[in-house]
């Protein structure tokens, strides 16, 4: 076990998930980065409003 947790590396699965978030993103076409713009929009307005807990 401990072998397993000494091959494992976090920078480069960082490194990996990065990379193909570069990747996936550069295929996006127009249609496709709108949706992602819209849904970022609404995520920060959602942000924005909160929770009723604070009020």
């Amino acid at each position: 076990m401990t072998i397993d947790i000494l091959a494992f590396s976090l920078t480069l699965w960082l490194s990996d998930a990065w990379g193909e978030l570069v990747r996936y993103l550069a295929n996006l076409n127009t249609w496709q980065w709108g949706i992602v713009s819209a849904c970022a929009v609404v995520f920060g307005f959602l942000c924005l409003k909160g929770t009723g807990i604070n009020r």
